[in-house]
């Protein structure tokens, strides 16, 4: 604790409470310990800031951890469920839309097999 020794500490409350009075020495401690706390707050802002600023960094430079996908709940669903070989601007929406729906209908029709499967094994 800032290196000082229990002779060094017992000397400083001595002063302390000689120059400062036994009735202003508790407030003067609430004083420092609200300080204390205050600044504690903004340091871990900060970091939370920064480790933020830093994810954010990686993720546009394609560095992001793997499993770290939790900034894709941010985004629209039309976005969040494009197929991984979509390249913006080489297909029209009407295209999208048609190729959505087909996916759409593979997907059903695989959750019925599944479930009629399902059935089948009961």
């Amino acid at each position: 604790m800032l290196d000082l020794s229990w002779t060094e500490l017992f000397f400083v409350g001595v002063l302390a409470l000689i120059i400062i009075g036994p009735k202003d020495l508790p407030e003067l401690f609430q004083i420092f310990g609200r300080f204390t706390a205050k600044l504690k707050r903004m340091y871990a802002g900060m970091q939370g800031s920064m480790n933020q600023l830093t994810k954010e960094v990686n993720i546009v430079n394609g560095k992001a951890q793997p499993g770290d996908e939790s900034w894709k709940a941010f985004l629209p669903e039309d976005i969040r469920n494009l197929p991984a070989d979509f390249t913006p601007g080489s297909m029209s929406a009407e295209q999208h839309a048609e190729r959505r729906n087909k996916i759409d209908e593979a997907r059903k029709q695989a959750d019925e097999a599944r479930k009629a499967k399902e059935q089948r094994n009961e």
